[in-house]
């Protein structure tokens, strides 16, 4: 059973006395008095980790096992597609959501704590979190300055008013503080929600799906615009989305997700250069995989001979948290390689061709989907003043300086 401080946390009954409570937060009290040292080795110091998290109800787990950590000041993401545990992960950070194993700690502070069989919890309200919705939870009777000011209404009008002033020139919006959030666009509600939320200047502040009610083109922006905010005021964050641009042009560090696991916690250029599993490969970015066999000094392949530079390790790949060795193949071993759209360079003076099978115009590049001589094919991102029409051949070049191998039994059957 989980003893919590306020939402009830047991999945089965959601009732707890005011005598669990306060057993619940001495204990606890105790635990992070005790435990502070022990962590501050654990976890490496950081600002934000969460080790071996369990969320599940019933004979369903939901999240399996999550483990990753924030500095202060980064912004992290759960990435993955609809049912992937992502919004249960962070509903359980932030109290909302029964735990049933693991560890949750926020600045040396223990919020969630396995101990003698139970799960004792902080209460979501005195866990220094603040949160943006997808749909933003505005009040729509009450105007963008008393929306931000609704978080800090305990302090003083002086105070209250000099912090709505500064998180109105924060966000861009002082002109529009007395306006009711229908009268604002889609981009400024979701800007005043945010405002709403770093008004009480939470330690960790979580977002889930914030901008799916966003056109794609305000989407990116306004994720850049929202990290540019994040960092001014030194914000550590944890985005919820499964739209892979938002993600990379919001986040420091990424996590992909796949039926409740958090399979890769990275940069996101490490996870599009170096995948650690085909299941990554495949969702992060644009790619192709094709076959090729082990050789002493190069890979055979419908590309030709790939070069295995000693001076760069073929992997399954290390990532921020962990350094992996580099995964090696014996020779003769077929491995599937996973060719990148930029690994794929259009060249119309080399000797090799690939016909061009497909393509999408993207403005300044056509997309072009390639098939190789064997069957396979590839993607290559070209230049637009490029324009080759489907069923020609066009000239390429292949350029692998960063090499990503799987076993070819590892890879999915969308790969096949």
């Amino acid at each position: 059973m989980t003893k919590h401080l306020a939402t009830p946390t047991n999945p089965d009954s959601y009732v707890a006395s005011r005598a669990d409570n306060e057993a619940a937060a001495a204990k606890l009290a105790a635990t992070n008095a005790s435990d502070s040292a022990r962590h501050s080795v654990e976890s490496g110091n950081h600002y934000f980790s969460v080790q071996d998290m369990v969320v599940g109800y019933g004979e369903l787990t939901v999240v399996d096992g999550m483990s990753f950590a924030l500095q202060q000041g980064e912004i992290g993401c759960f990435l993955g597609y609809s049912g992937c545990g992502k919004t249960t992960a962070l509903r359980a950070i932030a109290g909302l959501e029964p735990v049933r194993g693991g560890s949750i700690y926020l600045n040396d502070r223990c919020l969630t704590k396995h101990c003698s069989g139970e799960i004792y919890s902080v209460l979501p309200a005195k866990r220094s979190m603040g949160m943006v919705f997808q749909d933003y939870a505005l009040f729509g009777h009450l105007s963008v300055a008393k929306n931000i000011a609704f978080g800090i209404h305990r302090s003083s009008k002086r105070e209250q008013k000099a912090r709505v002033s500064e998180m109105l020139e924060l966000v861009g919006l002082t002109e529009h503080a007395n306006k009711r959030p229908s009268q604002l666009s889609g981009g400024q509600q979701q800007r005043v929600a945010l405002a709403r939320a770093l008004a009480p200047k939470p330690k960790l502040l979580l977002l889930d799906e914030p901008f799916s009610n966003l056109d794609v083109v305000l989407r990116e922006s306004l994720a850049m615009s929202v990290r540019d905010i994040l960092k001014r005021t030194q914000t550590t964050a944890i985005l919820v989305t499964h739209d892979q641009n938002e993600a990379f042009a919001l986040a420091d560090k990424v996590g992909v997700m796949q039926d409740g696991r958090l399979i890769q916690w990275a940069r996101p250029s490490t996870l599009y250069h170096e995948p650690n599993s085909p299941f990554v490969a495949e969702f992060i970015g644009e790619g192709a995989m094709i076959t090729g066999t082990m050789r002493s000094n190069h890979i055979e392949s419908a590309l030709g001979p790939i070069s295995l530079d000693p001076t760069l390790d073929p992997y399954h790949c290390n990532d921020d948290m962990t350094a992996t060795p580099p995964k090696t193949f014996a020779t003769g071993v077929t491995v599937k390689v996973l060719v990148r759209p930029d690994d794929i360079v259009h060249d119309d003076t080399s000797g090799m061709t690939a016909l061009v099978v497909g393509r999408v115009f993207r403005g300044a590049n056509y997309l072009y989907q390639l098939q190789l001589d064997d069957g396979q094919q590839v993607l290559s991102l070209v230049p637009s003043h490029h324009d080759h029409a489907i069923g020609s051949r066009i000239g390429i070049q292949p350029q692998l300086k960063h090499l990503v191998l799987f076993e070819e039994s590892q890879v999915s059957k969308a790969y096949r």
